[in-house]
């Protein structure tokens, strides 16, 4: 069986219709909390797109070391989740 592409994965991991994403709720509502959480840590203001710019360099740096397929499938998602929360006018946020 031919494996799936990483990009397919991807997409398959913000889709609005994967039933896993409710095991973990959206993307818009964690990094919501993750920048309420960041905020009271490092007594900034932190928005929900700052924090996922975070993840997205963090999964950045992890690939200078190596190519990692979790790291490169995750970053594929959380760019994916930025553009489409990023989207007002979006009604298929993830």
């Amino acid at each position: 069986m031919k494996k799936k592409s990483l990009l397919l994965l991807a997409d398959e991991i913000t889709s609005a219709n994967n039933p896993e994403k409710n095991k973990y709720g959206s993307f818009e509502e964690n990094f919501r909390d993750a920048a309420t959480i960041a905020s009271i840590l490092t007594d900034s203001i932190v928005t929900p797109k700052m924090a996922n710019a975070v993840l997205i360099g963090l999964k950045m740096a992890r690939l200078r070391k190596g190519y990692h397929e979790d790291s490169f499938l995750d970053l594929h998602a959380y760019i994916a989740a930025l553009e489409i929360n990023d989207d007002k006018s979006s009604k298929n946020k993830i």
